[in-house]
């Protein structure tokens, strides 16, 4: 498991360094292009992510190999699931292309087509590999995705092709699957397992698994998609340098708390007993983070803002704002965990639909770009806790006046 941390953390630097070289070289009239096309592959990509989940879960719980002819084989399910996906990129095209990527749309739906398809069939090996826990071959699947992403990044900025060649180096890591599977014995026979289901029941669980997977995605991964989306007649500049500062000012609570989901879930499943008081303290907690951050972004934010190039201002009391709205989505977070702790699924995707539909409604209102951008991120988030918070206290009652089971001395005899 270390080399999976070591490899996560080198994917997140990685990341971050790419933003920051297409922020250096886009300038922020066309920043916003790009840093739209990445939250949208990475939006996608959160979602098909429900499939690798399911993947690990029912590779894990395989006692032996099944036979030839019983079963069915998970990469089987990612090509349906990659071609329907990828189908509907292309199909929504007229749509959404001209939106996010005006000036690249036929290479723009190529490259998402495509990266998001071999994406899903990338997961869906990093779940069986996850299943069988060949954690250092998972590691090195994270590893080479992030390096070919920076080194295609490095490459475009290198040769003076930035505007598509950023878009090239976004998906080029989910080629990843494919080297592993001819050089790697241990990825050929992880994708070779089969699990003991039929085919549509797998496909019927990923379904369910993707859709709260796309929960939290859009709100948490594809807000700038919505920014752009409902931008209106805002400049270039302006949304160029509004959609940087979503991410950097996010990306200190978020990265961490995302990354440490499943420990957030046990630590609310060992305090089941305390009903909705178990929120109290993490949220708080969060919240508290959170106030130092937006205090630490209005005074030295503008200065970090300008190392990225010119055109990207935006103030401090924005970037105090736009934390807050930051720690609002974590609290979210840390809500939403509970909610799995305590075993009511229906009641953390509600949440997070009813956060993302809020925030949504608040970047429609006739308002200044900023001005919508901070009160849905503040708004949205909020609602979504609120609903949390009533789901885990129904549930916290509900086990409370469950009668307890009668003890062998009082059963009659």
């Amino acid at each position: 498991m270390r080399a999976v941390a070591v490899a996560t953390v080198f994917a997140a630097l990685s990341g971050y360094a790419i933003l920051v070289m297409a922020a250096r070289s886009l300038g922020a009239a066309d920043y916003d292009v790009f840093a739209v096309f990445w939250a949208a592959f990475f939006a996608l990509g959160g979602v098909v992510n429900g499939l690798m989940h399911e993947t690990t879960r029912a590779v894990s719980n395989l006692r032996r190999p099944l036979p030839p002819g019983q079963g069915a084989l998970p990469v089987a399910a990612g090509a349906l699931v990659a071609a329907l996906v990828a189908s509907v990129v292309v199909a929504g095209a007229p749509v959404w292309a001209p939106r996010i990527i005006p000036d690249h749309t036929s290479l723009g739906t190529a490259l998402l087509a495509t990266g998001i398809a071999s994406f899903t069939l990338q997961g869906v090996l990093c779940g069986a590999l996850s299943g069988v826990a060949r954690w250092r071959w998972y590691a090195v699947v994270l590893a080479v995705d992030a390096g070919l992403r920076l080194a295609a990044a490095g490459a475009a900025v290198l040769l003076d092709r930035a505007e598509t060649g950023l878009m090239v180096a976004t998906v080029v890591g989910t080629a990843t699957w494919l080297l592993m599977v001819a050089l790697v014995p241990s990825a050929r026979q992880a994708l070779r397992l089969r699990v003991p289901l039929p085919l549509t029941g797998l496909l019927r669980r990923a379904a369910q698994a993707m859709v709260a997977a796309s929960a939290t995605a859009v709100l948490v991964v594809g807000f700038p998609v919505l920014l752009q989306v409902t931008a209106r007649d805002a400049a270039p500049p302006v949304v160029g340098g509004l959609v940087l500062a979503v991410t950097l000012t996010r990306a200190p609570l978020l990265v961490p708390l995302t990354s440490f989901q499943n420990a957030i879930v046990v630590h609310f499943v060992r305090r089941q007993s305390m009903g909705a008081r178990a929120l109290l303290g993490p949220v708080l907690g969060v919240l508290a983070v959170a106030a130092l951050g937006a205090g630490a972004a209005w005074l030295v934010g503008p200065r970090i803002l300008a190392l990225m190039g010119e055109g990207f201002d935006v103030p401090g009391p924005t970037l105090a704002a736009l934390t807050a709205g930051a720690g609002t989505t974590a609290a979210l977070v840390v809500s939403g965990s509970a909610a799995l702790a305590f075993e009511r699924h229906s009641g953390y995707m509600i949440g997070w639909w009813v956060a993302t539909g809020v925030a949504v409604t608040v970047l429609l209102l006739p308002a200044p770009l900023t001005g919508r951008a901070i009160a849905a991120l503040l708004v949205g988030p909020l609602v979504g806790l609120v609903w949390h918070a009533a789901v885990i206290a129904r549930a916290g009652q509900d086990r409370s006046y469950a009668p307890a089971p009668a003890s062998r001395d009082s059963q009659p005899d």
